[in-house]
């Protein structure tokens, strides 16, 4: 008689599971698992704040002509099959201005098999103004057609897994635009990690490599993955129980995210949101730092200091409260995935 353990049986039935889930993709691909994982690194809010706040430092000594611009961007992933099977939205805007776009791409991802390498095209919507919004508003993009979106030959960027991060680039000089003398090349070189994005953006004269447009060194843009809340606030009057408005569903993001509310007397005031890697410290120096303000002013009413993995922040000053919870928290996980 043949007896077989149930401990063996265990064993052949994770084998066959793991078996199942790797033949899921495709089998010759050998960028199946990296296409998936750059996909969900690629996906959501990035904001070199922190960046701009240490060149600002006096003690950093950066020279004006040194100093990055504030960008923030926003990569939202669409249902878009006449164009692939991952695509992405990609808004941005600069000054922590929402209403100063700077970029709109549609964005697809690709495998390169059988190179061990991805590959990445950004094209132009042709019609840019109506899909503003389309983060919040996916509808928007909804039917999109390769005809919709125009791209560049030359401009694709090629993606490589070094260690724990992503890095692409272009070929160079192959992504060229322009007539005559003001012809040039574009160099667009990119570092992803699980919490950083990183970027080169800049173009130059073909005529004598002379830089056009984009920063003067070759020093990136370096963004920060931002964390999404919600918040609650509640502001009274002086004459604190009367009439208090009750704003919901603000959200603020956790790098450098912003929200003002004006209060009855008509002076405004602002919850600000920052996650903090304070280069000075070398004690526990992450952290989240939320506060509360007056507009016009550079000095908190009150502030609060939080762990970089909460899920909650709140603050009360009396007439004005808030309270935050971390996008997707949903108040009923178990006590073993809330204790690290």
């Amino acid at each position: 008689m043949i007896r077989v353990s149930c401990l063996a049986l265990f064993a052949l039935g994770l084998t066959g599971s793991a078996l199942a889930q790797a033949q899921n993709g495709n089998p010759v691909d050998p960028n199946a698992r990296d296409l998936v994982l750059m996909s969900q690194w690629f996906a959501g809010e990035f904001d070199n704040e922190e960046q701009q706040w240490f060149e600002n430092e006096p003690r950093s000594k950066t020279p004006p002509e040194r100093k990055h611009e504030r960008i923030h961007t926003m990569h939202t992933r669409i249902d878009a099959p006449a164009l692939g099977p991952v695509v992405f939205y990609v808004e941005e805007y600069r000054d922590n201005d929402p209403a100063k776009i700077i970029r709109q791409r549609i964005v697809t991802i690709t495998s390169n098999v059988p190179e061990r390498t991805m590959r990445m095209e950004q094209g132009f919507l042709k019609d840019a103004k109506a899909a503003i919004g389309a983060q919040y508003a996916p509808e928007k993009l909804k039917g999109l057609k390769a005809e919709d979106v125009s791209f560049l030959p030359g401009c694709e960027v090629t993606w490589r897994r070094v260690g724990d991060q992503f890095e692409g680039a272009m070929t160079p000089k192959a992504c060229q635009f322009g007539e005559g003398q003001d012809r040039r090349y574009s160099v667009h070189n990119l570092v992803l990690s699980e919490t950083k994005f990183w970027r080169e953006d800049r173009s130059f004269k073909v005529a004598d490599d002379s830089l056009h447009v984009g920063f003067p060194t070759d020093e990136p843009h370096k963004l920060n993955r931002a964390k999404i809340f919600i918040c609650e606030v509640t502001i009274q009057d002086e004459k604190r129980g009367q009439n208090p408005q009750k704003i919901e569903a603000v959200r603020l993001h956790s790098q450098g995210g912003q929200a003002w509310f004006k209060r009855a007397d008509g002076r405004e005031f602002g919850l600000r949101l920052r996650d903090k890697e304070y280069p000075y410290y070398d004690v526990r120096p992450d952290f989240l730092f939320f506060a509360v303000r007056e507009k016009g002013t550079e000095t908190s009413l009150s502030s609060s200091i939080h762990d970089v993995d909460s899920r909650r922040l709140g603050l009360n000053i009396g007439w004005m409260g808030a309270h935050c919870v971390r996008e997707g928290y949903e108040f009923r996980e178990p006590l073993d995935a809330l204790v690290k």
